[in-house]
Order: structure tokens, then C-alpha cells, then sequence
């Protein structure tokens, strides 16, 4: 990463080498015999703070990993669907390491206007802007795969990707929350619902529904789909770890690996008024429910990587270059002591595909009506 620092640069070589001597260690093995070097992944929503997922992804890449399934949250979705398009890490890279996110609003009207002003414009939008910038440039560049809807997302070994057969699935899924109905919404899975008008999901526009999963409340206005409310993806699952189960433990042959964006210090959220305190409540939320959904159960904590955003917040679209870098570093360095083992992360011991299927035998998942805790 040649805009680094020299400490930053200094890092990513320390990381580098890291990765360098895990692939060569012959207990790490991320997956089957029959699907080696492959994995699914889902990337957790944090707005802002999604910058980490790209040191993620590079670290993989640096492994020498592929994706068969990609699906993720807000934030996640957006990576998501850029990796399921086939852009290669060094295009990942250009297309959102130094993208400035503020310029993806809907033009500057909220720093012109008063604070009464912009409180009755969210009385009657929902939000302060209607999302139509970021869904615009989100279907640029997926366009330069040819990539703009679900039914072109390409199944083939094409960049970061490793070739996926019909019968496993959709390469994206897309996760938003339908406050009309109180349910999840995840894409395409769900479009061809009678509520939602029996869309075609191989025609859908991929764009669409990153601009689904992104919708913060207050912020972004709430996307309508055939009459129904969809926002923010966060309020039925900010990381939906489990979309690519398989309950039979005999019939995996690779993992989901789960990235989750937190803080051990966050930072502290404004609410000065009911837009920023509407704001806090939301991030609040998202980092309960994100907390607190993988306590007490190995088959979820051994393939989530967590990974420490330090003081950002979800909504810190103009942070500073230091602080990109960081997440980054974080992203990464997450990926290698998770798979290394360190710390107790992961399967606390290096990654070894077949441990992780005893581990799953072992304790297989939770019931839909057990409770976390």
C-alpha cells in the first residue's frame, strides 16, 4: 500500500510475513481436501469502519484464498458485492481504499440548512438523504464487471472468487430489514415473495439492494419495495454468520468465516438532538446485538474474526487517512491471529479444516428458539 505510512508499511510487511509462514504450516488447512484454499465469508455492517474488511480481504488474498459465497450487512453488503463481481484485491482496493464516502450523499443541503430545518425535513423523508448518489455510483462500478444484477454475478473463478455450482446457492446474499412486515429481507433469496411483487431475482439490480442494506435510519431514507419499508439490514442481523449453513456437518466442505467490526473504546456518539441521539440508539443496537449474538457457543466463535475499530463510529464518513490505515492494519492483522490461533481466537490453535468439523459434530448450532445467553 504504497499511500501508508512508513510505520504503516512497516506493519503490513510484519503482517505479510505472518501470513507467509502460516500457509506453510502444514497443520493450516482452511478447508476440505476436495475444495482446498476456499471459504464463504459475511461481513458485518459499521458504516465507516467497513474500511476494515479490505485488510481482511487482503490478508486472505495474501493466503491465497477464494470465495465461494460472499453475503453481508450495510456496510458488508457493499464489499460483499464488489468482491462477488470479480474485481481482484488490487481493484478492490482502488475502487474503495480511498474513496471519500462523503461525496456518495445526496449534495450538501444538510450543512446549509438550520437544525430546526433538517428535524421537519426527517419528519416527512425519514432521512437526510435518499441514497440515489451511492446507488448511482454502487451500479458504476459493478458495471464494469457487467455485474449489475444478481443473475450476472458470475459463478466462475474470476478474481477473488473460486468457481461455485448452481446447487450451492446464490454467490450474494444481501441482508436489509423490512419494517413494514418486522422480518429480515435477505436478497435474493427473498424477492420472489408475494409481499414484494414476485420480482425476478436474477434480474434485480444488485445496486438496489446494497442501497437496501445501507439505509441507517435518519440518514439514508427508507427504500420502498412494493409498498413495504427497508432499511438498514442491521435491524435483523448485522452479521448474518449462518446464511450458508449446512445443518449436516458430513456435507460442509469449507467454512463461513464471519468478519465482525468492534470496539473495546469507542468512541463517544452525539446526541445533541433527536437526529444524532436517533443515530446513537441505532449504533448502539448494532453493537449489542452484535456482542452479544456469538457468546457461549464454539461452532460461532471458532470462524469469527473479530476485528478493533478503535474510536470510529458507523457514521464517520470523513475520517482521517491515519485512521483508514488502522482499520486496515486491524482487518488484517485480525485475519492472521484468528487463523494462527493466537490469543485464543479462532479454533485456538491454527486453523485445520478437519477440527473444525469435529468441533461442529461436537456441538452442532443452537435451535432457532434457544436463547444466546
Amino acid at each position: 500500500m504504497r499511500s501508508f505510512s512508513k510505520d504503516g508499511r512497516e506493519t503490513l510487511e510484519r503482517i505479510e510475513r505472518g501470513l507467509d509462514d502460516l500457509g506453510k504450516n502444514k497443520k493450516f488447512q482452511i478447508s476440505s481436501d476436495d475444495e482446498p484454499n476456499v471459504l464463504d465469508i459475511v461481513f458485518a455492517g459499521g458504516g465507516a469502519k467497513g474500511v476494515a474488511h479490505l485488510g481482511a480481504i487482503w490478508a486472505f488474498d495474501k493466503l491465497g484464498i477464494k470465495f465461494k459465497r460472499l453475503a453481508g450487512t450495510s456496510a458488508g453488503a457493499l464489499t460483499a458485492s464488489i468482491v462477488a463481481a470479480g474485481f481482484d484485491c488490487d481493484e478492490l482496493l482502488t475502487e474503495l481504499f480511498d474513496l471519500n464516502f462523503m461525496e456518495l450523499r445526496d449534495g450538501f443541503w444538510d450543512q446549509k440548512l438550520p437544525r430546526i430545518a433538517k428535524l421537519a425535513a426527517l419528519t416527512t423523508s425519514y432521512g437526510m438523504y435518499d441514497g440515489e448518489t451511492l446507488q448511482i455510483w454502487m451500479e458504476e462500478v459493478l458495471a464494469k464487471k457487467k455485474a449489475n444484477t444478481f443473475g450476472r454475478i458470475p459463478m466462475g473463478g474470476v478474481g477473488m472468487l473460486s468457481p461455485l455450482q448452481k446447487k450451492d446457492g446464490p454467490r450474494l446474499s444481501i441482508m436489509a430489514s423490512d419494517v413494514s412486515h418486522s422480518c429480515e429481507l435477505l436478497m435474493p433469496r427473498d424477492l420472489v415473495l408475494d409481499r414484494y411483487g414476485n420480482i425476478r431475482p436474477n434480474s434485480f439490480p444488485v445496486a438496489a439492494a446494497v442501497r437496501m442494506s445501507v439505509s441507517v435510519p435518519y440518514f439514508f431514507t427508507p427504500y420502498k419495495l412494493s409498498g413495504s419499508l427497508i432499511v438498514d439490514g442491521a435491524f435483523a442481523t448485522n452479521l448474518p454468520l449462518e446464511t450458508f449453513d449446512a445443518v449436516d456437518s458430513d456435507k460442509v466442505r469449507w467454512p463461513t468465516m464471519g468478519i465482525k467490526l468492534g470496539s473495546t473504546k469507542p468512541g463517544k456518539n452525539s446526541t445533541k438532538d433527536l437526529y444524532h441521539f436517533g443515530l446513537a440508539v441505532f449504533d448502539t443496537m448494532r453493537y449489542g446485538q452484535s456482542r452479544m449474538s456469538y457468546i457461549n457457543y464454539p461452532t460461532r466463535m471458532s470462524r469469527l474474526i473479530e476485528v478493533e475499530t478503535e474510536d470510529v463510529r458507523t457514521l464517520d464518513f470523513d475520517i482521517s487517512k491515519q485512521k483508514k490505515e488502522n482499520l486496515f492494519l486491524n482487518g488484517a492483522r485480525s485475519v492472521l491471529h484468528t487463523l494462527r490461533g493466537d490469543d485464543g481466537q479462532g479454533l485456538r490453535e491454527v486453523w485445520n479444516f478437519k477440527k473444525y468439523i469435529k468441533l461442529r459434530k461436537r456441538w452442532g448450532f443452537p435451535s432457532l428458539e434457544e436463547p444466546y445467553l
